[in-house]
């Protein structure tokens, strides 16, 4: 089959975004950063909004813009790293017409990568190492369910894009 949406998942510090921007400029498609996307509707940083309103609504809003943006063609979209906690969310995902690339790390550069971000809502705990670890855990099954996975330890973000283009570019429809 051949695509022409194409969504990364994986956790946080992974890669997403920063790959989903070179990956869309090469390929000419349209961008979509669902976590952006989420703080300019909503007027807040998520991190504020997990405060005030909880996980459970933030996920709710969350399946709205994935709803949206999944009515689009050519497009990469770079999930927030919960989004495929819903079931209705891996629906679309993984049952529909979307290229769904596992981005992975290890919770070693994970933890590197983010450790001097204060805006990540479900790392705001005692020990952030340990949490990476349970979350990894908790969410690496949904993960799987992706067309693809790829590792980003030690690699650079022309090197993920390549990988990608290389050894998947045939799934990918890259006629407007």
């Amino acid at each position: 089959m051949n695509y022409n949406k194409i969504a990364l998942i994986g956790m946080m510090g992974c890669g997403k975004t920063t790959v989903a921007k070179c990956l869309a400029k090469k390929i000419s498609y349209s961008l979509f950063e669902m976590d952006e996307i989420f703080e300019k509707e909503n007027s807040i940083k998520i991190r504020d909004f997990f405060e005030r309103f909880g996980e459970e609504k933030f996920r709710e809003l969350e399946t709205e813009i994935l709803r949206k943006i999944s009515k689009n063609v050519n497009f990469i979209l770079s999930c927030g790293g919960g989004v495929i906690l819903k079931e209705e969310n891996r629906k679309i995902l993984f049952e529909k017409d979307i290229f769904t690339i596992y981005l992975c790390a290890s919770s070693d550069t994970i933890f590197e990568r983010i450790k001097n971000n204060s805006d990540r809502p479900l790392l705001l705990v005692q020990n952030p190492k340990d949490e990476i670890e349970k979350i990894i855990k908790q969410r690496e099954k949904y993960y799987n369910l992706a067309n693809i996975k790829i590792k980003t330890d030690n690699k650079s973000v022309e090197e993920i894009v390549s990988e990608i283009l290389e050894n998947y570019g045939k799934n990918i429809n890259f006629s407007k």
